[in-house]
């Protein structure tokens, strides 16, 4: 090789290690914060997803029988996503569970209630071709078990009112379930309801509220007393006031964190504000006084 081609190549490598360096540090999924971090106002950074095979955590939920257990699901479908990932604050892991009954088509969120059941949303609509989704309710895994598949005691098939919508957010609330729409081209969020009765026929969702949020919302959580509503989405974090009335959501302004980041999927209430995590594997706490629960 001449020198001619020697200076050409060390352009070209140059180049490459320049693009790579560009990308690395534009693209969220490749943060190089540090844990304790502040990634915005109010947001900071206090964990990892530990587990490999957690690859895309899209929902969260606190339990409300185990202190310091959060519990977290993959994206999507089919046998290998079914499984229910027990977490720490941090993203260590402290157990997994499969999901043995029932064929989870996407995966999307999951809720709790005070009577130790958590809900799948098995909800996700990319490609709007589902006319119905589907909601599960299991009995919240006890850690300490050699039982490592647990299986749905009900399930519910829903059905849209109206025009048929993507959905990653769902909560649980005095008897009810709420879903909330992922919308798109500054369309408002919605959030339908159905009744948590035994059925086997298809219900039709029932809309509560239109929210000002326009951007696509991916996750949601109520506050265990019921007085906080909180919603993610590209955007940020909102929390709505609303003291046990889940319609008060269409009729006041949210308080909003603003934290633009294209990963983020889940969100539930801890006693410090908001825990919100990302497909990214990023572990956030939001810390605004408007999101602690008094």
């Amino acid at each position: 090789m001449n020198s001619c081609q020697t200076k050409i190549v060390a352009l070209l490598l140059a180049s490459v290690c320049m693009t790579v360096t560009c990308r690395a540090q534009t693209d969220p999924s490749k943060s190089l914060m540090t844990l304790g971090q502040e990634a915005a106002p109010g947001v900071r950074l206090i964990g990892r997803i530990v587990p490999p095979r957690l690859t895309e955590s899209s929902g969260m939920v606190a339990s409300r029988q185990f202190p310091g257990v959060f519990w977290s699901h993959t994206d999507g479908g089919g046998p290998k996503k079914q499984t229910l990932f027990a977490l720490d604050a941090e993203g260590n892991s402290l157990g997994e569970f499969f999901v043995g009954n029932v064929a989870i088509t996407d995966w999307e969120d999951i809720a709790i209630d005070d009577q130790k059941h958590l809900y799948i949303a098995d909800t996700g609509n990319n490609d709007n071709r589902r006319r119905e989704v589907l909601v599960h309710e299991i009995d919240e895994p006890v850690l300490k078990t050699d039982e490592r598949v647990i299986s749905a005691r009900r399930s519910w098939r829903l059905r849209w009112p109206g025009e048929v919508f993507d959905c990653e957010a769902m909560f649980i609330w005095q008897g009810h379930g709420y879903l909330v729409s992922k919308v798109f081209n500054d369309a408002r969020a919605q959030i339908f309801r159905f009744p948590l009765t035994d059925t086997k026929d298809t219900v039709v969702l029932e809309l509560v509220a239109t929210t000002r949020i326009e951007s696509p919302v991916t996750g949601a959580d109520i506050s265990p007393d019921g007085k906080l509503l909180g919603l993610v989405a590209k955007s940020g974090a909102f929390v709505y006031r609303i003291d046990g009335d889940v319609a008060r959501a269409g009729k006041g302004k949210p308080f909003q964190t603003k934290f633009r980041h294209e990963h983020i999927e889940a969100c539930t209430f801890v006693p410090e504000g908001l825990l919100v995590t990302a497909e990214s594997r990023e572990i956030y706490l939001f810390t605004a006084a408007a999101f602690r629960q008094k």
